[in-house]
């Protein structure tokens, strides 16, 4: 049988990454797609090494979706270990005609060791166009919601020194009947359980501690840092290496716990919510249900507010009584820009940082029908210090599912109202 014929609708997709430089990539790839009439998506795969990423990075590659999501792209985050296989993939699932990457600014060098993910969307894409586009360098936004970050945990790096401690107790009981190469089994348990309890500094001391005092205590000559044989280096080097290399390793498996966690969190407070708006009615009904449940998810308090006719905001529910007359006038006009924008505004943003509200504008399918006015109880909570993307997927998808709820009610209204015109 001969190949199957290539699909008459061109559909485009674009690769979407941690770099300023996406920003264009993306707006590229949408006046592409305007000009051949195509539907576009903007994927973003999270492989091994995007996750092994500072965080403001991998916030950068949420700020890019969201920037494709505003332009009209569908957006997706994928999970694999090969970028070009997921993005061949995918390709095929959704019979895609062209893709459109950011050409490589790494050396080539870096492509012979490490491999080229460029080289393997090619040879995997088949019949489908790949366009490399190279992106000027951007100037990194800041975050939409920003967290101070924590500071030094003193306690942490304690609990850190106190494993070390253990450890070197623990040796001294089973010196006797363990080899010197046994003995740094339990060093090195002891720095896997510190990166597992406490981080990833307190894991990195106790590595440079566990490797200080089984040189001091364990290796001839004892309880001196002076060396009788040299080979001993060798053992040192290997073993603050494997430590280091536990602790991250251990680390990247406690951050994909704490992201499966968030995202379970996710699922099941998406379907409360979806559970109680699906036997909901009435506007004010939908919105007290909403700001109940975003009280206890976001443990905030929250307010409600829809546009009039005339386009001004009023608290539906909830209210932001919270400051003073005064301040009130000042908190529905940044309110109001977060209405008319579509753009978060208030804490934690670029746009009036200093209110003590977050203002998250609840976009319906073709506009914003109104905002949610939340007021954080604690900023160092344990949701506002997960990483960027966990926190606004959340907050995100909740929002929508509200927006929806009540641009359902209105529709639904106004085919009433029809009916009863038709009647009467």
């Amino acid at each position: 049988m001969g190949a199957n014929p290539k699909p008459t609708a061109e559909r485009l997709l674009v690769c979407v990454g941690p770099s300023p430089s996406s920003a264009d990539l993306i707006r590229a790839a949408k006046r592409m797609a305007a000009s051949l009439k195509a539907e576009w998506f903007a994927v973003h795969v999270k492989t091994p090494r995007v996750v092994r990423l500072p965080e403001a990075e991998q916030n950068q590659a949420v700020q890019n979706l969201q920037l494709a999501e505003h332009l009209g792209a569908q957006t997706f985050t994928l999970f694999s270990r090969s970028m070009a296989e997921k993005i061949g993939n995918f390709a095929r699932r959704h019979k895609i005609t062209k893709i459109v990457a950011g050409k490589p600014s790494h050396y080539r060098w870096q492509d012979i060791l490490l491999g080229s993910d460029v080289d393997e969307l090619v040879r995997m894409s088949g019949e489908i166009d790949i366009y490399f586009i190279t992106g000027e360098p951007g100037v990194p936004k800041r975050s939409p919601v920003r967290v101070k970050p924590k500071g030094i945990r003193f306690y942490d790096y304690g609990m850190g020194l106190l494993y070390s401690i253990l450890a070197t107790g623990l040796s001294f009981l089973v010196h006797p009947y363990l080899e010197l190469s046994n003995l740094i089994m339990v060093y090195l348990v002891g720095v896997m359980v510190t990166a597992i309890h406490w981080g990833r500094g307190p894991a990195i001391l106790n590595s440079v501690l566990s490797v200080l005092t089984f040189y001091f205590f364990f290796v001839p000559v004892r309880y001196s840092f002076t060396l009788v044989e040299t080979h001993f280096i060798f053992t040192f080097a290997v073993m603050l290496l494997v430590a280091l290399v536990i602790s991250h390793l251990t680390i990247l498996i406690r951050r994909q716990a704490e992201a499966a966690r968030l995202q379970e969190r996710q699922t099941a407070a998406m379907h409360a919510l979806s559970r109680q708006l699906a036997t909901t009615r009435g506007v004010e009904n939908i919105l007290q249900v909403a700001v109940k449940q975003f009280q206890e998810i976001f443990e905030s308090q929250v307010a409600a507010l829809l546009a009039e006719g005339n386009g001004k905001l009023h608290p539906v529910v909830g209210d932001l009584s919270a400051v003073s007359e005064k301040d009130v006038i000042k908190e529905l006009s940044v309110a109001q820009w977060a209405f008319r924008t579509g753009q978060m505004a208030g804490w934690g943003t670029r746009t009036s940082p200093d209110s003590p509200f977050l203002y998250v504008p609840m976009q319906a399918t073709k506009a914003v029908i109104g905002v949610l006015a939340l007021r954080l109880k604690d900023h160092e909570s344990e949701l506002w210090l997960l990483p960027e993307q966990l926190r606004l997927g959340l907050l995100k998808s909740l929002v929508k599912q509200v927006a929806l709820a009540l641009e359902v009610e209105r529709l639904e209204k106004t085919a009433l109202d029809a009916n009863l015109a038709v009647e009467t």
